[in-house]
């Protein structure tokens, strides 16, 4: 019997002697302020108020806890439903609202009428906390301590104003799991310890331990799950761990709920067509780069990636070519088109999808091609091998629109009196002009 009272008295002696930024997990539950000390093993007994488990009243201790402004004042009712931690959220509630002076009469006054209620003095410390009054804070911790001892409320305050402070994380997040772990149903914690594995996440990427990186940001999400700090840092992690298709996915998933990251987006999907080609899995790589180009990075942005996806559109195209040969026309049009999904801009692919649309009985489409296929050339200077022109007039025929058809022809005649073309054209005009309408 006599060893199970001197244990703790010859640890407590240990402990001593350790200096405050030295003593592990009990140091982390020790304000960071000159003279202060924990009474907790000379306070009495604490005094809590019993914790409503009423589901509105659960609804706005989470809204409380994750800053929700809208949904903590539409279940602030619930403060009625609470007993005596009502007036503890209503403090809370005028905190968030940035009603301070309020808050701190409130909680002044719960103070007078349980004094040895650890649940009061944490949430004085952690109304100061979130305004950053961090002396005022901690004294509200010793002043818990001293009253009730290091219970798992003070834990929590403890821990929430070392993640606060520069360099607190490691400590922070100790003293919260420690709350944790004397109260699973603690309140108020989540966000917390959500904020304490990001940070101690991002610690342990600055010291290149990736997969600690990634264990920690995991955890904090578990936590915080709509935290978008967190989600966007789980995004660095996994592309700097290689894991590029989670990475998209991640980015895909934020940008789907409205944050305005599709230029972020576009880059990884660029990254990971890279990857993707790394790994030999060059169509993979395609759908990545025609993502990224979607989300609006341009070919010079592209750099390598769009000489990539030109020269799958020139493939595309040749396999089209030559299954039109083959009288397959099925498979020419498919492969036109891919070229085209690649290169929206080759003309080559647009006049061929236009002869197998024309051939087809689709004159409407084979136009909007031939003529898309002129004005670009038109417009870039390119000489055309083919008399697209004359294609396209008859499409317009078919089309019934004799006017468009001629204007075509006229438009050649004027800009290329002796073309190459130009008796054919000539003689088109003069068909169309004496066909009765």
């Amino acid at each position: 019997m006599r060893a199970l009272v001197l244990a703790p008295f010859l640890a407590a002696l240990a402990l001593a002697g350790c200096s405050r930024e030295n003593a592990g997990v009990a140091a982390v539950g020790t304000p960071a302020q000159p003279g202060s000390t924990t009474a907790a093993s000379a306070a009495p007994l604490p005094e809590r108020a019993p914790r409503s488990t009423a589901d509105r009243v659960v609804e706005l201790r989470r809204a409380l806890d994750f800053g929700d402004f809208d949904a903590a004042r539409a279940a602030s009712g619930a403060c009625d439903e609470a007993g005596p931690e009502g007036e503890l959220l209503r403090a809370r509630m005028a905190a968030l609202e940035g009603r301070g002076v309020e808050a701190m009469r409130i909680l002044e006054a719960q103070k007078a009428a349980r004094p040895r209620d650890p649940d009061v003095y944490a949430t004085a410390s952690e109304c100061y906390a979130n305004r950053d009054a961090f002396d005022t804070a901690w004294s509200e911790i010793q002043a818990g301590s001293a009253a009730c001892g290091e219970t798992a409320e003070i834990l929590r305050a403890k821990g929430i104003c070392w993640i606060a402070r520069e360099g607190g994380a490691e400590r922070g997040l100790a003293a919260l799991l420690k709350a944790r772990e004397l109260d699973p149903a603690l309140p108020f914690c989540d966000r917390a310890l959500g904020q304490a594995h990001l940070l101690v996440a991002k610690m342990r990427a600055k010291e290149e331990k990736l997969p600690a990186a990634l264990a920690a940001v995991r955890t904090s999400l578990e936590h915080d799950p709509d935290d978008v700090d967190a989600r966007r840092f789980l995004v660095d992690v996994l592309a700097a761990s290689g894991q590029h298709i989670e990475a998209v996915a991640e980015l895909t998933a934020l940008v789907e709920r409205g944050e305005p990251l599709q230029s972020e987006l576009a880059l990884m999907h660029k990254r990971a067509g890279f990857a993707r080609l790394l790994e030999q899995d060059r169509a993979g790589a395609v759908e990545h780069f025609l993502e990224a180009r979607a989300l609006g990075l341009k070919d010079s942005e592209l750099a390598s990636a769009a000489e990539i996806l030109i020269q799958v559109a020139s493939e595309e195209i040749d396999r089209g070519v030559a299954a039109y040969a083959a009288g397959e026309a099925d498979r020419a049009e498919a492969s036109f088109r891919r070229a085209l999904d690649v290169d929206p801009g080759s003309l080559p692919a647009k006049n061929h999808l236009a002869v197998v649309r024309f051939q087809r009985g689709d004159p409407a489409e084979a136009a909007r091609l031939w003529r898309g296929v002129i004005d670009e050339a038109r417009a870039t200077g390119v000489e055309l091998p083919e008399p697209v022109h004359l294609n396209l007039a008859k499409a317009d025929v078919l089309n019934g629109d004799r006017a468009a058809a001629k204007s075509v022809l006229e438009a050649y005649l004027r800009d290329d009196p002796r073309g190459e073309w130009t008796g054919m054209t000539r003689a088109l005009l003069a068909q169309i002009e004496s066909e009765p309408r």
